[in-house]
């Protein structure tokens, strides 16, 4: 009796995760320099897409009113120090990300993945826990996606291409903006 077992196994789960700054996923201010990085990876974000036929895009990313709230309460503060940190403000209403965005234009599902605690900086364990959660969302939203794009901060994206690995798929890891 012939084995079919290849036959009925499952496709291989590709993922391809991106790690970035944050504020390059919106268009959250009116930064010129920022728009033009914000430009790069939104062309970046198409080609991935596109070429890796992509149905998922699963992104750490706030609340767009959260995020725009956060920002605004921000520029507040640095209003006090007399342009110090820029000459460019936060945008005047909540936005989506830029990946959301394109994911819609190119039929793909978009899933948040986005854990409500904070890593604090150098808290090593505090970030495992962070790639953790994340990764376990990546993989609850999944569904019958066999190419997703995963985008996180930098100081996530090895912890995360990890666990994926761990958990049996296929990935690739770039850094933006040098992807």
């Amino acid at each position: 009796m012939p084995d079919n077992s290849s036959a009925t196994a499952s496709k291989e789960i590709r993922a391809v995760v991106l790690g970035t700054c944050h504020e390059f996923q919106r268009h959250q201010d009116t930064s010129a320099d920022r728009e033009r990085v914000r430009a790069d990876y939104e062309n970046l974000l198409r080609k991935m897409i596109e070429e890796r036929r992509v149905s998922l895009v699963a992104e750490e990313a706030s609340d767009d009113k959260a995020v725009w709230e956060s920002l605004k309460k921000d520029e507040e503060f640095a209003a006090g120090f007399g342009g110090l940190f820029g000459a460019f403000k936060t945008v005047d209403s909540p936005v989506p990300t830029i990946a959301s965005d394109v994911a819609k234009e190119y039929g793909a599902k978009h899933a948040d993945v986005d854990v409500d605690i904070r890593a604090r900086e150098g808290d090593a364990e505090s970030i495992a826990k962070r790639d953790a959660a994340m990764t376990e969302k990546i993989l609850s939203a999944r569904g019958d996606a066999e190419s997703v794009l995963v985008i996180v901060g930098e100081a996530h994206r090895a912890g995360v291409v990890g666990q994926l690995k761990n958990a049996g798929w296929a990935t690739q890891s770039f850094h933006f903006p040098d992807a």
